[in-house]
């Protein structure tokens, strides 16, 4: 099956304004045909009310009906120079007294004007007089200014010259709609190829666009208000197409380069190996070494994988309610080891809150924070894990650790993908700078945020919002804490 080209918008705009216009024509030339049909109409009744009142007087001053059918030339005269108008002058009886000329079909019966009234334009009435639609008007009269004698008077016009002339007018209305509507198709058609003319520098200008050149952006200085908004939004859309290109190429780059250091190691630590015979406990430690590069190695590719599915959604989330100060107890006595050992004090202050949230996901952001604390705590120092409620419903778990703080310059930049903001606190060996990526990314997934502060010298802060938890969930959450069961290890091992 073949498919049907589709017009074009100006085709589509042309025809629409010659469609509009042929039925704007079209209404109005009906519009004027009926009037001056009602006009001529009109003029026509009260012509012949005139003449009905005109014959009234002359048979006033006539003496007789007698003398009318002897010399009837005064009411022939008075029907000079209408030809159209037929007069019958008739007795009480039907029988004629005279008339102008024989109408071209019987006139009707119609009801009398009484002699004691004049007549009006109500009192005409439609004939169909064989050659068209005609008037007609019936009313009585006396003959004689003493002896009056009663007489009907029947004014009837046939209407053939206004029906010629209403049809002559309404053809020549018709081929001036016809006209018009094709002139103004034509005009029509010039206007939108005149009015789109900036559309068409739009598509020029972004045709010349590619990935290449992501770079240009669209010019609004000539475009017409109107297209101001689409120019906006597409230059919008390209400078989020730009800024995700340079990150997918900064993040290909990243992992390029980390996955080249634990590659190269295995390959640098097999050759000095292979250059001579070794001992079984040399090729030990060596495997030893290897296999800490093959886990570094694995854990990048892991938390890789974890952020492009974040992204994309494709994480399964199975929420439930969590209470914070079970969960930050739990993740406190799984660090206490570490945090002994590297000089730290580890303390919790958590409130009776709950969140919902997917739990091995929470304890992997928690744990991410926490281990990059004792990371960049100084012996003697602290880290503190609290749980408050925040601004709008929301429930904030905040990590806190004092040491020399980061550069605020740093701060923007804390939660992007292989960032580091200071190389010589984090090395590569320990960190591929993808934990606090996943904190944020699993803050995105729960509908929150992370974010961080900190003073020189003094703290940092990293914190987490959840949403609030409606009425429902916390009815539900008493019920589930009656049966929780605690653990004793997160779910989940930090990410670095």
């Amino acid at each position: 099956m073949t498919q049907r080209a589709a017009l074009s918008l100006t085709a589509r705009l042309a025809i629409l304004f010659a469609v509009a216009t042929i039925v704007t024509f079209a209404l109005v030339g009906t519009y004027l045909y009926q009037a001056l049909a009602m006009q001529l109409e009109q003029r026509d009744d009260m012509e012949l009310v005139s003449k009905s009142r005109q014959i009234r007087h002359l048979l006033r001053e006539s003496e007789s009906i007698a003398a009318i059918r002897q010399e009837p030339n005064r009411f022939l005269n008075a029907m000079y120079g209408h030809d159209e108008i037929r007069l019958q002058l008739l007795q009480t009886d039907g029988q004629l007294i005279m008339q102008s000329s024989a109408p071209s079909r019987a006139l009707p019966s119609l009801p009398l004007v009484p002699a004691t009234r004049h007549a009006l334009e109500n009192d005409v009435s439609d004939w169909e007089s064989g050659v068209g639609t005609g008037r007609v008007i019936a009313s009585a009269g006396m003959v004689g200014k003493t002896s009056l004698e009663p007489v009907h008077i029947v004014l009837a016009r046939e209407g053939t010259n206004r029906s010629a002339m209403m049809r002559k007018y309404g053809e020549t209305l018709a081929v001036a709609v016809w006209l018009g509507a094709i002139l103004a198709a034509a005009l029509g058609f010039l206007v939108v190829q005149l009015g789109l003319r900036p559309l068409r520098l739009i598509i020029t200008q972004a045709n010349a666009i590619s990935t290449q050149r992501l770079h240009t952006r669209l010019s609004n200085d000539n475009t017409p208000r109107e297209l101001h908004e689409l120019g906006q939004a597409f230059n919008a859309m390209l400078d989020r197409l730009e800024d995700g290109v340079k990150r997918l190429t900064q993040f290909a780059s990243d992992i390029a380069h980390d996955l080249r250091t634990p590659v190269n190691t295995l390959m640098v630590e097999t050759q000095v190996a292979l250059t001579k015979e070794r001992s079984n406990e040399e090729y030990q430690i060596l495997l030893g070494s290897n296999l800490e590069e093959y886990e570094r190695l694995a854990r990048i590719i892991e938390n890789t994988l974890f952020l492009a599915r974040a992204d994309n959604a494709q994480l399964a989330m199975q929420s439930e309610t969590l209470d914070l100060a079970v969960e930050l107890e739990r993740i406190r006595d799984y660090f206490e080891g570490l945090a002994e050992d590297a000089g730290v004090r580890l303390t919790i202050a958590a409130a009776a809150l709950t969140i919902e949230a997917d739990p091995i996901l929470f304890r992997r952001a928690v744990s991410n924070l926490v281990s990059n604390a004792i990371v960049h705590t100084p012996r003697g120092s602290f880290i503190h894990l609290s749980a408050a409620t925040a601004v709008g419903n929301k429930t904030r778990v905040t990590v806190e650790n004092g040491g020399p703080g980061i550069p605020a310059e740093h701060l923007p930049h804390i939660f992007e993908r292989f960032y580091r903001g200071d190389a010589a606190r984090a090395p590569s060996m320990y960190s591929a700078g993808l934990g606090l990526a996943i904190v944020c990314a699993i803050m995105r997934l729960h509908g929150g945020d992370a974010g961080v502060t900190s003073v020189a010298g003094e703290k940092t802060v990293f914190y987490l919002c959840f949403p609030g938890v409606t009425r429902r969930r916390r009815r539900r959450t008493r019920l589930q804490r009656r049966n929780k069961q605690r653990g004793a290890v997160p779910a989940s091992v930090p990410d670095k």
